[in-house]
């Protein structure tokens, strides 16, 4: 059974937290985890004797603390009311290290959030039964109060937005929204739903999640989260959305209610069609680059309509890209002729476009492919300068980002809930926490720290609260934080400036 040791050093006392093993004969002392310095062995003014002292329990204190003074400062409290400290729970463990609902109970106590919520306890049915309360309230009011918020904490605007959607596996057998497909890994036959996310431009604040049947496409996922960001209050603007999305019904309808669109296109034969006449190699001046984070890009606007809607088609060629493709391509295919030639071996079904019937290469093939080499589309209804609109475009990966963070720590994949209503409870519990750690990542930005916010995380975690007792006296018991680093005060500083230690 682990327990606390002292050990001195100097004229200093350190604290860890060991076990004894057997190893043979002889019992030794295995090391779990250093606790820093005794929080007692600096001060003069203790009124016993510190060898009268016992170390109790030791918990988890920095990141949960620091996560619910965030909390505060979004309303969670108020907004969750009576089911908070359950709810939040299952937030905080979302935000730390996952656990499912079941676990929960355990990773509770080993936390300070017994002594934050009130709660000594944190019962697995009490979890459940919070869990069936948020399913039966306003998920959309909920999400709108927290955006809100969030808008008025970190001094955002939702003149512009992103959306996006991705689909995540469902481990239970119950669910109407679960349905076989292929997902974003390209597995197939998993059972799949569908979650969209809207997020602010600059800032990539959280505006809503939606849920949807896993087979469902992306474009239908679209259409009602224009409604949605109707209901959040987000009327008009300019919105910003990737090409799998991008269908002539979109943009017509973001048009007639107000909207903006800034959205890639895939190539097609309309695509093909208006550029036909354009010169790629004159594109290629110092005039027409712009330099997007690593990468060159040569761009010409072109003008184009798109359901009916009016705007400019922004054709973006990345030389180095194209000049891959290419030798690539060529690679494949001159391997392709002479294991043929050599070995009789049949040529792929998809490069036999570039040979003729006798089997040579088709040299008229490969140039009308390598035309549209590295060539990506973006298309746009608005008046902003073609740079402008291009930088605006690849900052929607900031969605991307918000997705990554959902499905790695914050553990979206995969869902195993059975039932639709918890499955969305699952997913609004998700977007409490990312709205948690997002405010963290924007404080830490403005002050010019780019950290993973996974590993920030991990360094508060090894801040704990030490529980004492003194020999002989019942009511004679307190508790004190370890020692913290530089960089760990340093960063609860900026993260949770209203936090008190």
């Amino acid at each position: 059974m682990p327990f606390i040791r002292k050990i001195k050093r100097g004229n200093r006392i350190y604290l860890a937290e060991v076990e004894n093993h057997r190893d043979g004969v002889k019992v030794r002392q295995k090391l779990i985890r250093y606790l820093g310095l005794d929080p007692t062995c600096l001060q003069d003014d203790i009124p016993f004797k510190i060898n009268n002292l016992k170390v109790g329990s030791v918990k988890v204190f920095g990141a949960v603390i620091a996560l619910e003074s965030i909390a505060r400062e979004l309303g969670f409290f108020d907004l969750l009311g009576d089911i908070a400290a359950p709810i939040l729970t299952l937030v905080f463990a979302h935000c730390l290290e996952y656990r499912s609902v079941d676990d929960a109970k355990e990773w509770f106590e080993t936390t300070d959030l017994p002594n934050i919520f009130g709660y000594q306890k944190m019962p697995i049915n009490m979890l459940h039964n919070a869990i069936e309360a948020l399913s039966k309230r306003d998920s959309s009011a909920i999400q709108k109060s927290v955006f809100e918020n969030l808008c008025n904490l970190l001094g955002e605007d939702s003149s512009g937005v992103v959306y996006d959607a991705t689909n995540t596996h469902l481990a239970g057998t119950r669910s109407s929204l679960a349905n076989k497909g292929k997902d974003k890994e390209g597995v197939r036959n998993r059972k799949l739903i569908q979650i969209g996310l809207g997020v602010t431009r600059n800032l990539g604040i959280p505006i809503f999640h939606h849920t949807r049947e896993g087979n469902i496409h992306d474009t239908m996922m679209f259409r009602e989260a224009i409604q949605q960001f109707n209901d959040m209050g987000i009327r008009k603007g300019l919105m910003v959305f990737d090409r799998g999305i991008t269908s002539k019904t979109c943009v017509s309808e973001l048009s007639n209610t107000g909207w903006h669109s800034l959205a890639g296109i895939p190539i097609h034969r309309g695509i093909k069609s208006a550029i036909s006449n354009l010169d790629l190699e004159r594109m290629q001046k110092f005039r027409n680059i712009v330099i997007q984070g690593d990468t060159e890009f040569f761009v010409k606007p072109i003008k184009f309509e798109v359901g009916g809607v009016s705007g400019k088609l922004i054709v973006m060629q990345n030389s180095r890209k194209r000049q891959e493709i290419a030798r690539f391509r060529r690679f494949k295919i001159i391997k392709a002729r002479d294991e043929f030639r050599d070995f009789g071996v049949s040529i792929p079904e998809e490069l036999e476009i570039f040979f003729n019937r006798t089997k040579s290469i088709n040299w008229h093939a490969i140039t009308r492919a390598e035309r549209f080499d590295g060539l990506s589309f973006i298309f746009t209804d608005a008046k902003i300068a073609v740079a402008e609109a291009v930088h605006l475009y690849f900052a929607k990966d900031i969605i991307e980002r918000c997705f990554k963070l959902e499905k790695s720590i914050l553990n979206l994949r995969p869902i195993r809930f059975w039932l639709d209503s918890k499955i969305k409870v699952h997913v609004l519990i998700c977007h409490l926490a990312l709205s948690l750690l997002t405010t963290c990542r924007i404080r830490l930005q403005k002050q010019g720290i780019y950290d993973d916010i996974g590993r920030i995380f991990k360094k508060l975690n090894s801040i704990y609260k030490i529980y004492f007792s003194i020999d002989k006296s019942r009511d004679a018991r307190f508790s004190k934080v370890n020692t913290l680093s530089n960089y760990q005060s340093s960063i609860l500083k900026i993260i949770a400036p209203k936090l008190e230690m």
